[in-house]
């Protein structure tokens, strides 16, 4: 079994009316986190999508580190890349992260997360190793040129991932990161509330009564949930598949909460599909519809359908998908319950959102026995540097001033040198 082999498929795919090479890795190392040397390597096939569009010689390279989803659905909504790519010259590279899309080291889904044996290899020292030898590969081997610049890109997980990379100085020269919480880990923050907050004034700001009715809207759907004849109700407001019973409704509740962090996220002032198809401005739509009727959880269903349901395409609202829509959600939960813990709690004297105190000690432990092993609640609070943060020396990290993930954004460090060239860029 050959340690490095290459394939390249002869045919394109078009991404955002760009054409990308698709190239399917089979050289990354499968090892424990202490990457010890072993001469019986299992390899797995690992997506990459190149454009060479903007290309030269003595040109950049952007590399895109890949976050929790397939890596075409983070190309497709990546425009920033392609608008500076001329101007540096530069190559742009969308690598796909372990254990995402078909990314999957025993070969499906199903089987690398069949047990903890198999799905132990899911963790950002791993993935950090794969883009190292993914840009050692491209420089080295692809573009023949071993003194390219390179720049990494990254957003949201994807961010945090693009930050750390830039710290292998013999390797990255910079890092573009977008709303990257790498503050937002326990023991770092004193107020876990922060995100719902941000989230509750940006549908305020929308509308000012629109927190108000969804605010109002949790005990009513409680309540509703208690009796079969509000059930129904339910059901035929939210336009749900399945006729809900008592967890169903439990089930409603929690995508409603997961919409709203959501559609905050992508508030953006144009129209998108990435997590959803939406319109521009979506939140301040979603507002405009709770005028709809004046009865509460009418309004919010009917506003809801427009998240759901934009393109009146979907039937009905399946409870068991995510409103995250296409991301990789069994990777996910596997990192955000033992790796990528993120300390969220809700007030309702503060937010639109019921009350919901998050804590460590219960959540840890569900985790490790849901997923029968030990989790790292407080690692990645080192591994990304701290509170004085690392030497994010070429740096500029943007935010939408909309998403929650902004409560967790790294703000200047306390060790930051004077002469480094560091700022937060608002990115609309």
């Amino acid at each position: 079994e050959n340690s490095w082999i290459y394939e390249r498929r002869t045919s394109a795919k078009s991404i955002c009316q760009r054409m990308f090479s698709l190239i399917k890795n089979e050289s990354w190392r499968l090892e424990d986190v202490r990457y010890r040397p072993s001469s019986n390597l299992r390899l797995f096939s690992q997506k990459i999508l190149i454009n060479l569009d903007h290309w030269k010689p003595g040109g950049a390279l952007f590399f895109y580190t890949g976050n929790e989803g397939a890596i075409e659905l983070f190309a497709q909504n990546t425009g920033f890349v392609f608008d500076i790519a001329p101007a540096f010259d530069a190559a742009v590279v969308f690598a796909e992260h372990r254990y995402y899309g078909v990314s999957m080291p025993f070969g499906s889904l199903n089987e690398s997360f069949s047990d903890w044996t198999k799905s132990r290899y899911l963790t950002v020292e791993q993935a950090m190793a794969d883009f190292a030898d993914n840009i050692i590969w491209l420089k080295e081997s692809y573009l023949n040129k071993t003194d390219t610049p390179v720049i990494t890109f990254g957003g949201s997980y994807g961010g945090c991932c693009c930050l750390d990379e830039s710290q292998v100085p013999s390797l990255v020269q910079g890092a573009i990161a977008a709303s990257a919480p790498v503050w937002m880990f326990p023991k770092m923050l004193k107020d876990s509330t922060g995100p719902y907050r941000i989230i509750t004034e940006v549908f305020r700001d929308a509308l000012a009564d629109c927190p108000v009715k969804v605010a109002q809207s949790w005990d009513l759907i409680t309540e509703m949930g208690k009796r079969k004849t509000g059930r129904k109700q339910l059901s035929s407001l939210f336009q749900t598949c399945k006729p809900l019973d008592r967890d169903g409704v439990k089930s409603l509740s929690n995508w409603l909460n997961g919409m709203y962090f959501d559609m905050a996220m992508v508030n953006y002032p144009y129209p998108t599909s990435f997590l959803a198809d939406l319109p521009a401005w979506p939140v301040k739509e979603f507002c405009r519809r709770t005028n709809a009727s004046e009865d509460v959880v009418t309004a919010i269903a009917a506003a809801a359908q427009m998240y759901s349901n934009y393109t009146g395409k979907v039937e009905c609202l399946d409870l068991d998908s995510d409103p995250a829509g296409d991301l990789g959600m069994t990777g996910w939960d596997f990192q955000a319950c033992l790796e990528m813990i993120l300390p969220i709690s809700s007030d309702k004297y503060v937010d639109m959102f019921p009350d919901d105190k998050f804590d460590l000690e219960s959540y840890v432990s569900d985790c490790e026995e849901q997923w029968n092993t030990t989790a790292r609640p407080f690692w990645l609070k080192y591994f990304f540097g701290g509170m004085d943060g690392f030497d994010y020396s070429a740096t500029p990290i943007s935010s939408s001033p909309t998403g929650g993930w902004i409560h967790g954004l790294l703000e200047e460090p306390r060790s930051l040198k004077k002469t480094s060239v560091w700022r937060i860029v608002p990115t609309f």
